[in-house]
């Protein structure tokens, strides 16, 4: 009876001053969009000023791959440079990206929004070796798929499958955006899939007679597709809302609504690898 005398007595009074209490400060909200505008601020400053671009570009190092290098011939007998590895230690954007975490991590260590959210920057970076660990399946699937990819392109796999696709005609279109979502959803990576797939689309299309760039822009739209039920980022979003052992349950309600816009996506690459767009397509 006393707390009632002095708080809020009725349901909206009592939402109403939990409201206002929780209302968020010009600083919170400054606090909340500094990661997102200091990324784009640097990565702009990194890559579109020319000679800022142009002289962390000189800091890479090529790497000759140790027993690959020399081996590893092109068509006309000379060593191919793809066994060239580059190190990019400034001009990579992870580089920069990694960078502005650790700024944003001394920001938020070093301001609690008012006393509300207390940390440290201690407890900030510590962060990062928990997410490593907690993804560290993820991380070994895609360094595994890309590394795949790679065998597979320089051995000539990806080139007598993609010739074999091509046998299927026009309706290999229809089956193209399939091959990305296919590789997303396994590797939970869409750049994966890219790496995996490009060069089979572009063999099939030539085989069978179609536009690459259509295909090419399948197998990526289908891998932003495949994202949506590929069990790596299934388990990053249950695990960033502390909702472990949550991912099949978010599947089974995120699956359907994947496999719908993935034949949507079937049909309207059919449709555009037809020519029955007409104008609406890009020349």
């Amino acid at each position: 009876m006393f707390l009632l005398a002095w708080g809020p007595t009725t349901p909206a009074e009592c939402a109403t001053s939990a409201d206002e209490s929780d209302k968020p400060t010009g600083s919170r909200i400054g606090l909340a969009l500094l990661p997102y505008v200091l990324v784009v601020i640097i990565i702009a400053i990194t890559k579109l000023a020319k000679p800022v671009a142009a002289f962390f570009s000189s800091t890479d190092v090529k790497i000759p791959w140790p027993g690959i290098y020399g081996n590893l011939l092109t068509g006309d007998g000379s060593p191919s440079t793809a066994a060239i590895y580059t190190l990019q230690i400034l001009s990579n954007p992870g580089t920069w990206i990694f960078v502005t975490g650790i700024i944003v991590a001394i920001v938020y260590g070093t301001n609690s929004s008012g006393g509300r959210f207390q940390t440290s920057v201690g407890e900030m970076f510590a962060v990062l070796p928990r997410t490593i660990y907690s993804l560290r399946m993820a991380i070994l699937t895609i360094a595994s798929v890309m590394a795949l990819a790679f065998v597979m392109n320089f051995s000539g796999q990806t080139t007598s499958i993609g010739a074999a696709l091509a046998t299927t005609g026009a309706a290999f279109a229809f089956l193209s955006p399939i091959l990305g979502w296919i590789g997303t959803a396994v590797a939970g990576s869409a750049t994966s899939a890219g790496a995996l797939f490009a060069n089979l689309q572009s063999t099939a299309a030539a085989g069978a007679g179609l536009d690459p760039n259509i295909l090419l822009a399948a197998n990526t739209i289908g891998g932003g597709i495949g994202k949506i039920v590929s069990p790596q980022n299934l388990a990053i979003a249950a695990t960033s809302v502390d909702a472990e052992g949550s991912d099949a349950e978010i599947l089974k309600k995120a699956a359907p609504y994947s496999i719908g816009l993935l034949l949507v996506l079937c049909v309207l690459v059919f449709i555009a690898s037809q020519g029955w767009l007409g104008s609406y397509m890009p020349h």
